[in-house]
């Protein structure tokens, strides 16, 4: 019973467009908030894909228009996980973890929203870049998901992972930026911007 009640209590969270304009004062490393981004700060294990074996926080950034399908925004937001340098990392993991996120995430709103999910899917395909600019890219790739939040529809959004080692904390910084818009969109560099303002101390 616990469990299920924290489960739809994120769910309510999850799904409300007013989500926290300010991250949480006690995070462990510093990650900015441009003026009109939401934030959302969650826990590993996360209540609607425990099977993601991760010890650490999820820590979110809502670009301006992320639920509005008037918006060129729509669904793009950048996420940070952070989590134990122990932690082994692989193309095929992250591939696997991505879509079982995106479908424990949709499946938990779409059931609260009675969505028709029987012709939804989840996939996630990454790979390195061939050929780009930004040294820092680690992958590169596609995640395919059911928006169980806004269109009821499949939506197809571009994802780029960038890490970054805080080796005096023993931690690893995760960076997920995703958005349905090309990688040429002004809402990339947006992204990139939260990223290259991370520091490893609060």
């Amino acid at each position: 019973m616990r469990t299920a009640t924290v489960l739809m209590l994120l769910v309510m969270i999850l799904a409300s467009p007013v989500l926290s304009e300010e991250p949480e004062a006690s995070l462990p490393f510093h990650l900015p908030t441009p003026e009109g981004w939401l934030t959302e700060t969650i826990p590993f294990p996360l209540g609607f894909a425990p099977e993601l074996d991760y010890q650490g926080l999820e820590e979110l950034r809502f670009a301006p228009g992320m639920f509005k399908t008037e918006s060129e925004n729509l669904w793009s937001y950048t996420f940070v996980w952070w989590f134990p340098d122990s932690t082994e990392l692989s193309l095929e993991r992250l591939e696997k973890d991505l879509s079982g996120y995106f479908e424990g995430l949709m499946v938990a709103v779409g059931e609260s929203r009675n969505r028709d999910l029987s012709n939804a899917k989840f996939t996630a395909e990454l790979a390195p870049p061939l050929d780009s600019d930004d040294q820092e890219a680690y992958l590169l790739g596609t995640a395919e998901t059911f928006d169980s939040f806004v269109t009821a529809e499949m939506i197809s959004l571009n994802v780029k992972i960038c890490q970054v080692s805080c080796k005096e904390q023993g931690m690893t910084a995760l960076f997920f930026e995703l958005s349905p818009q090309p990688f040429e969109h002004g809402i990339w560099a947006e992204m990139d911007a939260i990223r290259h303002g991370f520091r490893c101390e609060p």
